[in-house]
């Protein structure tokens, strides 16, 4: 064999080693980019003083009322997750949640703009997001039922 051809066929060998190193990452990468979302808050939360007397005391308890419900939206969130056969089924699974809580977000802030500038802006915003969590919840356990049966 001649030298050309010997370097010619290390030079294919080598291609086809980074070719399957290649494929390997991009596949692991995908899998582990395929994971329940879990809610992350956009603010910084405030303190929820034991007896709410101002706005911000109101915003502050309200706001921990939501991260309790993200919290209880993301363990059902990951069951389900889990429960799903398919990677299909997950990654429709995961736009609907992360197009949910798009809906969540927007909806509120819809809904509290008639205080659009005031001070009670803030909190018609966290009342209806504790109020769509709350819903959310009860449907997340409906879709749980509904998968344990299968």
């Amino acid at each position: 064999m001649t030298a050309e051809i010997r370097t010619s066929i290390d030079g294919v060998r080598l291609a086809l080693a980074l070719a399957v190193i290649t494929c390997a990452v991009a596949t692991s990468t995908a899998a582990a980019a395929l994971s329940p979302p879990i809610i992350r808050e956009p603010w910084t939360p405030l303190p929820c003083p034991a007896h709410a007397v101002s706005t911000v005391d109101l915003e502050g308890c309200l706001e921990k009322g939501i991260r309790r419900t993200d919290r209880q939206i993301d363990a059902r969130v990951a069951k389900i997750f889990y429960r799903l056969r398919s990677s299909s089924d997950r990654r429709a699974f995961v736009r609907g949640e992360r197009s949910w809580l798009q809906y969540r977000r927007s909806s509120c802030s819809a809904e509290a703009s008639v205080y659009h500038g005031g001070s009670a802006e803030p909190v018609a915003f966290l009342t209806c997001e504790k109020r769509r969590n709350a819903r959310h919840i009860a449907d997340l356990q409906d879709m749980e039922r509904i998968l344990r049966r299968g």
